[in-house]
């Protein structure tokens, strides 16, 4: 298994696609298909999102807070 680290980046790269993806549906046709998959795609980022949070959350339990 991969780090969290690891899989932040990859999550990124996610979102990076899925936004170059977005860019090209605002600027191109709006048929009922391409609506759909934009609206597919916004769910994805959501679920990327939450499981990034997640990670991060995870990450800062396992850091002791120096004092």
């Amino acid at each position: 298994m991969s780090s969290p680290s690891d899989r932040i980046l990859e999550l990124l790269q996610q979102i990076s696609v899925l936004n170059e993806l977005e860019d090209r549906y605002r600027t191109g046709p709006k048929s009922a298909g391409a609506k759909e998959e934009s609206r597919q795609r916004r769910h994805r980022r959501q679920l990327i999102r939450k499981e990034m949070k997640e990670l991060a959350s995870r990450a800062r339990k396992k850091v002791p807070i120096e004092r």
